[in-house]
């Protein structure tokens, strides 16, 4: 059974392909470095996104994560339906050209 916040992943994760984005999916196991959900590589651009259910907002440690990457020169931030994520690249696409 898929989870709500399962379900906007896929739609998330499905969007982006389509788009021709690399899209890795991290399994989370305990071990290592934690990060956010989904790991984009988007017409040369990093782009982490942490995926939440509506009505929920990303843990401390969540935030610092996608702190981390925008430190890095990475793109990032956290969602909760895949509309927000079409806004952010269209905004992300007017910038690039």
């Amino acid at each position: 059974m898929t989870t709500p916040e399962g379900k906007i992943k896929k739609q998330i994760v499905d969007d982006l392909e389509a788009m021709g984005a690399y899209v890795f999916k991290p399994v989370q196991m305990g071990y290592g470095k934690r990060t956010v959900d989904l790991l984009v590589c988007w017409r040369g651009q990093f782009i982490g996104i942490e995926v939440k259910r509506p009505g929920k907002t990303p843990t401390p440690l969540q935030v610092e994560t996608l702190d981390e990457v925008r430190a890095a020169g990475g793109i990032a931030f956290w969602v909760d339906n895949r509309e927000d994520v079409r806004a952010q690249l269209a905004n992300l696409e007017r910038n690039l050209i």
